[in-house]
């Protein structure tokens, strides 16, 4: 008997619709819920991403590494942008840059791919969003070993300061789960959002100063760059790696405020249509 009674007390609550709840925070007390599907939903898109390539995770490492090859060979000899340790500011940008692009591309095609998945039972559909971002978290992390291994063989040598690159990592996967929340959202019903946002993203790449220096802007884009929040979390990371010193003050609460806000954001707007994704896909 003792032993039905602790069985009973172990079982998971059943979900019930008519619930009184608030939105907000009960999608994360799901998230922490489902922490294992959410765990198992990184690992699948890991695996099949690198299932068919004969070299599976090396590719994490070995993508940063080549596009900052070329980029470094374009606009280090031909337009001759000068920077110091110019191939390492180029690779850290691109792996602040690749965590925040590739965890909202994929948190839309994660949401509208696993649709079938809400119609027919039901888990927090926050959880795809989150898979897609720690996706690309798991993939930044892996590539931060050849850029500490670049940067060695490039002269900058470790400081204190490089523990401070885990807080713009930090603030960028903060921003990255916010917007990949409001796309995600959107794309549930209007499936012309996947095309729109490319445009968009590759326009704000291009306006983010990653491959070029900041000077190279006229006003008021040089101005208004303090107030971009990639190039905010960029220009901290390579500043605590390369030149070895902390953002200011005023940058770094910039930063926190917009990561924060649009976290916030997100999450008030999914979580308010999150009910009717049921009905899209």
């Amino acid at each position: 008997m003792n032993h039905a009674r602790g069985m009973r007390e172990k079982s998971p609550p059943i979900y019930d619709s008519n619930a009184l709840r608030i939105p907000l925070i009960y999608e994360v007390q799901e998230l922490v819920r489902y922490r294992f599907l959410l765990w198992n939903l990184i690992v699948k898109d890991l695996k099949v991403r690198y299932k068919r390539s004969s070299i599976g995770f090396i590719w994490v490492m070995l993508n940063p590494l080549l596009t900052m090859a070329v980029l470094t060979v374009v606009f280090s000899q031909v337009f001759r942008f000068n920077l110091d340790y110019y191939a390492v500011q180029l690779l850290g940008g691109t792996l602040v840059w690749n965590l925040y692009a590739q965890g909202t591309n994929a948190s839309m095609a994660s949401l509208q791919g696993n649709g079938i998945i809400l119609r027919k039972l039901y888990v927090p559909p926050s959880i795809f969003v989150a898979s897609a971002i720690g996706s690309a978290l798991v993939n930044f992390v892996f590539a931060l070993a050849p850029f500490l291994v670049l940067t060695l063989f490039n002269g900058v040598y470790p400081s204190f300061t490089w523990l401070f690159m885990l807080v713009p990592a930090l603030l960028a996967t903060m921003f990255s789960f916010g917007l990949g929340l409001i796309v995600a959202a959107l794309i549930a019903f209007f499936n012309d959002i996947f095309e729109i946002y490319q445009v968009l993203l590759s326009a704000y790449y291009f306006l983010t100063p990653i491959f070029y220096p900041l000077s190279t802007l006229p006003e008021p884009l040089r101005s208004m760059e303090q107030y971009n929040p990639m190039f905010l979390f960029i220009d901290s990371f390579r500043t605590a790696v390369v030149y070895h010193s902390l953002p200011g003050l005023h940058e770094l609460l910039i930063s926190v405020t917009i990561a924060t806000g649009t976290l916030l954001v997100g999450w008030m707007i999914f979580t308010r249509v999150e009910g009717k994704f049921v009905y899209q896909f």
